[in-house]
């Protein structure tokens, strides 16, 4: 029922943690698709010591939202993920998606929390807590890629990922490939929730604060330039996205936090230059 669709590059231990919780899944009915941008036989190593999993080892051109998007050729069941390849899932995860598909037939679209190692909630349900319909303002707190899954129907009406915007893409917008994705498919009348109840595991922003710090600006610019591709106000942009970094920034700045200060002002400044862009050439 469940294609997982793996984009992976450079990482392996962290591609090996995340096979490892597949393979401990108590539902058994998915397939693991994995679009590897190396150009070496990294991947294929950890790959063979998972005989037990359903695997197709596909090979693409650097940029996330291309690798996804070959993937999304050959995967075959009903319901898709994309998993990064550092994150991980709980045991019974698979299995609790499977079945809130088959009783939420209204619903195209699923998103999950977002955890740490120890249980901490990250992004998506920090704010509330509480399981919504999405819309056009909270799909940008609920939604991130790892934690969506979704109806092929989906990708089959509104398209795949625009590989002008992601990681890796060639472009300076960095990432938003998935909104892009969620607000389009609102576009077109699908119906997305957000369930804190399932949740899966991604390292804390604390063990990764460095590769953070380099890829703040560059993601920034792309979040700047999705909201005024699918024209959302000047307003919005100062309500909605620059007034909660600019509250963080002072508060990190009282405490003499220059890491997140200087994160929070990075994060500003990109989404105000990505808005005044013209987009990807």
């Amino acid at each position: 029922m469940i294609s997982l669709v793996v984009s992976t590059v450079s990482r392996t231990r962290e591609l090996d943690r995340l096979l490892a919780s597949l393979e401990k899944q108590t539902y058994k009915d998915f397939e693991v698709v994995i679009a590897d941008q190396n150009s070496d036989g990294r991947v294929s190593e950890v790959l063979g010591r998972y005989k037990g999993l359903q695997i197709r080892h596909l090979h693409s051109c650097p940029g996330l939202s291309r690798a996804r998007n070959v993937g999304f050729k050959v995967a075959s069941r009903s319901v898709c993920g994309i998993p990064d390849d550092d994150c991980w899932y709980p045991p019974e995860l698979l299995g609790r998606v499977s079945s809130w598909f088959q009783t939420h037939s209204d619903f195209d679209v699923l998103l999950t929390s977002v955890c740490d190692e120890d249980g901490k909630l990250l992004g998506p349900g920090k704010r509330s807590g509480l399981g919504c319909e999405c819309n056009r303002h909270n799909v940008w707190h609920n939604g991130v890629s790892i934690n969506a899954f979704w109806r092929r129907s989906v990708i089959d009406d509104v398209g795949t990922f625009d590989e002008e915007i992601g990681a890796g893409c060639g472009t300076r917008f960095q990432s938003g490939e998935e909104t892009d994705l969620y607000l389009r498919a609102l576009g077109n009348g699908h119906r997305l929730w957000f369930e804190p109840a399932l949740c899966v595991y991604h390292p804390s922003p604390e063990t990764i604060r460095k590769r953070i710090s380099k890829q703040t600006y560059p993601y920034a610019l792309g979040t700047g330039y999705l909201l005024r591709k699918h024209h959302y106000s000047p307003y919005a942009l100062v309500k909605d996205f620059l007034a909660y970094p600019f509250a963080g920034t002072l508060v990190a700045l009282c405490k003499l936090d220059i890491c997140t200060t200087r994160i929070r002002l990075l994060r500003m400044l990109g989404m105000v230059v990505g808005y005044l862009s013209a987009g990807p050439k």
